[in-house]
């Protein structure tokens, strides 16, 4: 510490009050070196206790800026965060109108799609009428589904259903197909029959030992069936040569063309 700074602080002081005793009274107003110790010591600690304090606020300083730049920071982030929320809110909206109009085209679309239903489905079940069984046992899960009352709720898989029996109608009337059924022959009796299917237009059955035999044409209600025994060995012959049981050769079925028949 500047002690003689202090002690200069003191003469100073104390000289008005020596100025003004009378020449007697000097010697008994000495100045006490235990009032000047006590004065420095007291003055000592007052400076102490401001440097203390100077230094503390200078911690509390630097602790309150960086607290005020932490927190700045966290504003210019937030300010930033605001505005890409809402830049967001804007790619929302466009996005939003977008789907609205897809889904205003889809809706549309899946009107459109039910309404050629409505017009296509009862063709179809008019065309299944004249499919035989074997062809309706193929389609069954399809056919199940167009004869739902519910089946236009979901026109998609009507359509679906549609393009399926189509397809499977059109391969079966491409082909020859043997099958084997059940069939009254005779009053009350059943047999097990051969049906020899010409595609979708003809189909012949007769019995494995030839008793019985008959033709078969597709009607409005299902397939109808005519006997006609005569036919009998001439349709075994065709559905052995067919399953190759027999050396391949020609053989005769009448076929009725544009109201006549033929053989």
């Amino acid at each position: 510490m500047k002690y003689p700074a202090l002690l200069l602080l003191l003469v100073v002081s104390f000289t008005p009050w020596v100025s003004g005793q009378d020449e007697a009274e000097k010697s008994d107003a000495a100045i006490d070196p235990a009032v000047s110790r006590e004065l420095i010591r007291q003055w000592v600690q007052t400076e102490r206790v401001l440097s203390e304090e100077k230094s503390a606020w200078q911690v509390e300083k630097k602790r309150m800026q960086d607290l005020l730049d932490l927190y700045q920071k966290e504003l210019t982030l937030l300010d930033e965060e605001m505005r890409q929320a809402g830049e967001s809110v804007g790619l929302v909206d466009e996005n939003k109108q977008k789907l609205e109009s897809e889904l205003a085209e889809f809706r549309k679309a899946h009107q459109l799609l039910r309404d050629a239903m409505v017009r296509l489905l009862p063709r179809v079940k008019v065309l299944m009428l004249r499919f035989p069984q074997p062809l309706l046992e193929e389609i069954s899960a399809d056919a199940q589904r167009l004869r739902s009352p519910s089946a236009l709720e979901n026109p998609r898989d009507v359509l679906q259903s549609i393009i399926a029996v189509l397809t499977a109608s059109a391969r079966f009337n491409r082909s020859i197909t043997v099958d084997e059924d059940t069939r009254e022959v005779s009053e009350g009796k059943r047999m097990t029959v051969d049906v020899l299917y010409l595609g979708l237009c003809r189909a012949y059955y007769t019995t494995a030992a030839g008793e019985t035999a008959g033709i078969g044409v597709p009607g409005k209600a299902g397939w109808e069936w005519q006997p006609k025994p005569d036919l009998a060995d001439e349709i075994r012959r065709t559905i052995a040569v067919y399953q190759k049981d027999k050396q391949p050769q020609l053989t005769k079925l009448p076929i009725k063309v544009e109201g006549s028949e033929k053989k």
